[in-house]
């Protein structure tokens, strides 16, 4: 009995000295794995963010009144918030034809990597400059990260898996994760 006794006061010791030596994440590694993963819109958009990349998908409407939005960006994730750089954009609104976009993007098959400016990251705002969008990072918490994006916009993202956009003339708009990497 004693034996047991021991072996198990041994193996909680390990298990306190290996969840106290795991370093807290920082900012930027919080920002980015609690973003990562694809997300479900209300509206029924799907975006799914990598540790490089985000891309949206959104489409309704019939082939008479198509309503399609498809883009790709540049993400960096960074101590101060998330820039962010559009690639490649398809947008039809209903009764108009189809537009491409396309930027940063060298052949066929490869893009200009994404630089950033870390001095854009402002306080309680979004900046652009270089066509690079500079969301920064306005309140955290160990629950969730609040976003200041353009407009006057922010998103809180939490760590459980749901993001809610808040628009600064009012309303909520929420998002779900309902896959993570």
């Amino acid at each position: 009995m004693n034996k047991w006794y021991s072996i198990l006061i041994i193996v909680i010791f390990v298990l306190v000295a290996v969840s106290c030596s795991v370093p807290p994440m920082d900012t930027k590694t919080k920002l980015a794995e609690w973003r990562k993963g694809v997300w479900l819109a209300g509206d029924g958009s799907y975006t799914i963010y990598t540790d490089t990349h985000y891309f949206v998908v959104m489409a309704s409407g019939d082939s008479s009144s198509a309503n399609i939005y498809c883009g790709a960006s540049q993400v960096r994730y960074h101590n101060k918030g998330m820039a962010r750089k559009q690639v490649i954009r398809v947008r039809q609104f209903p009764g108009s034809t189809l537009t491409w976009f396309k930027e940063n993007v060298l052949g066929h098959n490869a893009e200009i990597p994404l630089e950033i400016d870390t001095t854009q990251f402002a306080p309680n705002t979004c900046n652009i400059k270089d066509k690079i969008i500079y969301d920064s990072i306005t309140e955290i918490t160990k629950d969730y990260i609040l976003l200041s994006t353009c407009n006057g916009d922010k998103e809180k993202i939490f760590s459980n898996g749901v993001s809610v956009y808040l628009p600064k003339d009012g309303g909520e708009f929420y998002s779900l994760r309902i896959e993570r990497f």
